[in-house]
């Protein structure tokens, strides 16, 4: 009986971690352009207002010993998806990876057969976010793979006091070095966290 009871523990493991790809239903991210917005002290620029429903594909965190130079102000990058790219159907068939402040995503074989998969970068990009404060932080620490989540706050420019500079993406159509969406999150919203 202990044999039985022990082999039933292992199999509900085992099918808890061999989750299904995640179906969302999401539309794609609402932003209004802002102008001459001055510098906060770190040298945020608001340039535009920014809310998103989005699936998470991936996470990867900075600090620490995998810090880098913004880790202080973002340490936390989403690899996310909307539309098209958020459907099972379609993210499924990708393998996404995230390093270096970049994302990566490939499709193999007859993947490339499908348009919505060659389409995937317009639906897919890689967000650094910055917590507005302690209490979002939290939030974000929450946010894992697989979760349909809402944010909400301000894409931005950063000019930081050593020199350094950062400038968000301003469209969601762009693809490649600079295509990152820089965003101050002010407000997280937790649909239903994958189980």
């Amino acid at each position: 009986m202990r044999n039985r009871a022990f082999l039933l523990v292992i199999t509900l493991a085992l099918a808890a971690c061999s989750e299904e790809p995640r179906d969302a239903q999401v539309s794609a991210p609402r932003q209004a352009m802002m102008d001459g917005m001055p510098a906060d002290a770190r040298g945020l620029r608001k340039v535009a207002t920014f809310d998103a429903d989005v699936l998470v594909l991936s996470r990867r965190n900075y600090g620490g010993l995998f810090g880098d130079t913004f880790s202080d102000y973002s340490p936390v990058d989403l690899a996310v998806a909307w539309s098209e790219g958020a459907r099972a159907e379609v993210h499924s068939q990708i393998k996404i990876r995230q390093s270096g402040r970049f994302y990566y995503w490939r499709a193999g074989g007859d993947a490339w057969q499908d348009p919505r998969v060659r389409r995937f970068g317009k639906h897919s990009a890689n967000w650094h976010l910055i917590p507005a404060d302690e209490a979002i932080a939290r939030k974000i620490d929450g946010i894992g793979e697989n979760d349909v989540v809402g944010l909400k706050g301000y894409l931005v420019d950063i000019d930081a006091p050593d020199g350094s500079r950062w400038r968000t993406s301003r469209t969601r159509n762009d693809q490649g070095a600079g295509a990152c969406e820089i965003i101050l999150v002010t407000e997280v919203r937790a649909y239903d966290q994958a189980a």
